[in-house]
């Protein structure tokens, strides 16, 4: 599969005359949680040539694409490989402002084409505003409990997992004021230190349970866990104080460095 997603970078370089610069997986792969039915979550940043950004008539800063599994382009319903990139320009722009999508997108250890630039993954590591990743994150675990848990609406294991995920890494951030692993399984091991080991024991049940495919399987809740939940979200005072600065230059040296080059 990763020669075939290759190929289709190199693709979609030619359909849109661009440049990708790394091409990446964030989806349950990434996070180490996929099942057999899990799909590809594809995302790339690319870049034009120089001439092209100096126009009245930008080009679109988006690119989205969806294919099957030999490689034909499908409706993205259903597609077993979707893909997203930014322009450069729009991926720095969320950098800067600690947008943990463009930081998961470093931190992927699962990269399809290219590499992505130290400066950028130093940025992340350096630059990155902990409040706001400690705050996504938690309204990510707070989304999912109180729409799919909570009113009952879709309760599995997969959601479950989806609002843990967002607790473990609210609390990672909170904890150990750094960037939370990209590999999930990773971070539930490495967090006994502060997640209850009934939690943690339960947890990694779950991930062998999705494994199986039957991540989606209709089940009771889980009243220790959703208790633990509502726990944490009524709690504000873990939340990082410890503040990073905001340094675009070095996005805007590494942006023209790229730019020259090409």
């Amino acid at each position: 599969m990763k020669e075939l997603i290759k190929k289709l970078c190199k693709q979609i370089e030619r359909e849109n005359n661009i440049k990708i610069l790394f091409a990446i997986e964030n989806g349950s792969r990434a996070w180490r949680m996929s099942s057999k039915d899990s799909d590809y979550d594809v995302r790339f940043v690319f870049y034009r040539d120089l001439k092209e950004y100096l126009t009245l008539n930008p080009e679109k800063d988006v690119i989205n694409a969806s294919f099957d599994k030999e490689g034909k382009k499908v409706p993205a319903k259903g597609a077993l490989i979707d893909v997203s990139g930014f322009d450069i320009f729009k991926f720095c722009r969320l950098l800067s402002d600690s947008n943990p999508t463009t930081i998961e997108w470093l931190m992927s250890d699962i990269i399809y084409y290219g590499k992505q630039p130290k400066s950028f993954k130093d940025y992340a590591k350096n630059n990155s505003n902990p409040l706001k990743l400690y705050f996504h994150y938690k309204s990510m675990c707070k989304n999912n409990y109180l729409k799919y848990l909570k009113s009952k609406a879709e309760v599995t294991y997969k959601k479950y997992l989806y609002s843990f995920r967002g607790l473990i890494n609210a609390k990672w951030v909170a904890h150990r004021n750094n960037l939370p692993l990209i590999d999930f399984t990773k971070a539930v091991s490495k967090s006994k230190d502060i997640i209850p080991h009934y939690i943690i024991s339960k947890i990694q049940d779950m991930i062998k349970i999705k494994s199986q495919g039957k991540e989606k399987d209709k089940i009771n809740n889980i009243t220790k866990m959703d208790n633990y939940i509502e726990s944490f979200l009524k709690d504000n005072t873990k939340a990082p104080i410890n503040q990073k600065p905001k340094n675009v230059g070095k996005l805007n040296k590494e942006i023209q460095k790229i730019l020259l080059k090409s």
